[in-house]
């Protein structure tokens, strides 16, 4: 699991360090984005690029769970 903490970095760091990470991603691994909001455009990315994401709010802090494995059930990393 790769955690990657952008609560605290201002528009468009999150967006730009999430699409590095993903870019670095093998099958099966998973990245946790934690974030003050939900990141749209970052989904539009993640779907055109073959990927899948699982995105909830919890106590208004944004989880978002990224991978490249259609396999993988991203539910059982839910909080």
């Amino acid at each position: 699991m790769i955690l990657l903490d952008t609560r605290e970095l201002d528009h468009p760091i999150p967006l730009e360090r999430a699409i590095e990470a993903f870019k670095q991603l093998t099958e099966g691994e998973v990245i946790h984005m934690i974030h003050r909001r939900e990141p749209i455009p970052l989904f539009e990315i993640i779907l055109k690029n073959g990927g899948h994401y699982l995105s909830y709010e919890e106590e208004k802090i944004w989880h978002i769970y990224i991978t490249r494995d259609s396999n993988l059930d991203l539910e059982v990393y839910r909080v």
